[in-house]
């Protein structure tokens, strides 16, 4: 039977095909670093029935761009989304007019978000039974480094020649070049899963993942060095 599948990595199509739209959510500010929960993965075959990958947990930021709110998970490239104040519902979508993914819900409060996930091909809206949640991380700067790469994340961000794979250089090259001023500290938020698809293997804990306070903003980092020593995955937005 022939599929199509729509791999999703929790909100995300192909970085070409993004559009990102308007979301309406709690009054307050959702600035911050998130645990977010959400469906790793959906599938429509040729018949159009819709099956929802297992939930997974991401480690995401949400911040101010030109637009307002923006969500940088790892699996998202550019502004990841916008948000934008209106009560305590919210609506997120992005894709194209053939494949459009959208996530709507309510904020519970300042620290805490839920709703489903829905897909909307060609016309048709396919929503997620299962409940989708953020949780907001309260940062701790004395947190224990477990997974150990604070210092090579700093050199990296410091322009230090690090071993890395050569497709990562213009991932590193653009997070040098968009520090928000000067270095201040790097904070262990946790270990992430490297996430596949319905016929693709996982990795747990692939991912180590900071916050990165700079003297004028912040970022998030997620890294993966190899057992040789090299840089095999690295983003930070």
């Amino acid at each position: 039977m022939r599929r199509i599948a729509l791999v999703l990595l929790l909100m995300t199509l192909p970085s070409a095909a993004q559009e990102v739209e308007q979301v309406t959510v709690y009054g307050g500010s959702l600035s911050g670093f998130w645990h977010i929960s959400g469906p790793n993965w959906v599938q429509m075959n040729m018949f159009g029935k819709v099956t929802w990958g297992p939930v997974s947990d991401r480690i995401c930021r949400i911040g101010h761009g030109p637009e307002g709110y923006e969500t940088r998970c790892s699996n998202m490239q550019g502004k990841g989304g916008s948000l934008e104040v209106d009560g305590s519902r919210f609506h997120l979508a992005w894709g194209s007019l053939v494949a459009r993914m959208v996530f709507d819900g309510e904020v519970m409060s300042a620290t805490a978000f839920r709703g489903h996930f829905a897909i909307k091909p060609l016309g048709m809206t396919v929503t997620d039974p299962g409940l989708s949640e953020g949780r907001k991380i309260t940062l701790d700067p004395g947190a224990p480094d477990t997974a150990g790469k604070a210092d090579l994340l700093r050199a990296v961000l410091n322009g230090e020649a690090v071993p890395h794979d050569p497709e990562l250089a213009d991932r590193i090259s653009a997070a040098r070049a968009d520090q928000p001023g000067s270095l201040q500290q790097i904070i262990y938020l946790g270990r992430q899963t490297r996430f596949g698809g319905p016929n693709i293997a996982w990795v747990p804990n692939y991912f180590a993942v900071y916050a990165v306070e700079f003297s004028d903003g912040e970022r998030i980092c997620w890294l993966h060095q190899d057992n040789d020593g090299k840089l095999a995955a690295f983003q930070c937005s």
